[in-house]
């Protein structure tokens, strides 16, 4: 892989699944990395790594305006998956992917950065079923302001050590022999983790060819929901039994998921998110391609192992 030693690259977000291990591979191919992130001790795994300076950010013109001073690249890796209900979105997905998106833009603007990296998600409209995915696409529409040249990334799940979907599930059966889930048809793409990081070094390298490209970023195979609980399960030496259930109780069983204390671990936007098959379109050329995607079956077993 070429690389740049001079390249600065700052990732909002960079604390999170992605960040962190994106944060690593940009130190090892040496370059010169900034991790923003809301609170610096969620970077604390990443402290030690050479080349890396975690700042911490609020979501304010002004404050992404310096912090990503003096980059050369900005990659945008902030996402979330609930939020309270609103219109046309919630609070929370507004605040995450509607407003931090803005004021991005804008600093990026006003420092005269050259090139943003914007992971999206697949699925993503102005029409889509879920809160989630419209305040997606209407962060992607905003990038049409920046003025230098700027890549989408639309990837569909992505799994790995540490990830909140494969473990997840794992992760429930662990305390239950039956997994009742709706939509369990619902067709996905994964991607490894390390196959998105090397799509986002890619894209930092390449010459832009447009002033916007987008690109689908998917794994080698394509599994249903059903599919991918069942081996969740094996993979991590619990098999419990999935029962199918109608999408109607399915959102009354993520309401009630909702209303519990802790974490939120599904809701009825997550419902209606999956209800959208999260694998690539039939245009080819949307899609980001990698001589060797690595299956799912090749590492899940792995790491999956290791949460018994």
């Amino acid at each position: 892989m070429l690389n740049d030693n001079r390249k600065t690259i700052s990732i909002i977000g960079g604390s999170g699944f992605i960040g962190k291990a994106l944060a690593t591979s940009l130190s090892k191919n040496g370059f010169l990395v900034n991790v923003l992130t809301t609170k610096r001790i969620n970077a604390r795994p990443i402290w030690m790594l050479s080349n890396v300076n975690v700042l911490e950010f609020t979501n304010d013109q002004i404050s992404i305006s310096k912090a990503v001073q003096g980059s050369d690249v900005v990659v945008n890796l902030v996402g979330r998956l609930h939020s309270k209900k609103g219109y046309p979105w919630g609070k929370d997905f507004d605040e995450a992917h509607v407003k931090l998106v803005q004021n991005m833009v804008m600093a990026c603007n006003d420092q005269n950065i050259k090139e943003i990296i914007h992971v999206s998600a697949l699925g993503v409209s102005e029409s889509a079923p879920s809160e989630y995915l419209r305040s997606k696409y209407a962060a992607e529409k905003i990038l049409e302001k920046f003025k230098g040249k700027s890549v989408i990334l639309r990837p569909s799940v992505v799994f790995g050590a540490g990830d909140s979907f494969l473990n997840l599930f794992a992760k429930l059966q662990k305390y239950s022999p039956i997994m009742p889930m709706a939509l369990t048809k619902t067709q996905f793409q994964p991607i490894y983790i390390n196959d998105l990081i090397e799509i986002i070094l890619r894209c930092v390298n390449m010459i832009k060819k447009k002033k916007i490209d987008t690109y689908e970023c998917v794994g080698p195979e394509i599994f249903t929901l059903y599919e991918i609980i069942k081996f969740s399960g094996i993979y991590s030496g619990r098999k419990a039994m999935v029962i199918p259930l109608p999408k109607f109780i399915g959102l009354i069983q993520a309401f009630i998921l909702e209303k519990m204390p802790g974490p939120t671990l599904m809701s009825r936007d997550n419902i209606a998110s999956m209800s959208v098959p999260s694998i690539a379109t039939k245009n080819k050329e949307l899609v980001f391609k990698l001589e060797h995607p690595t299956s799912i079956h090749k590492v899940a077993p792995k790491f999956l192992s290791k949460s018994k």
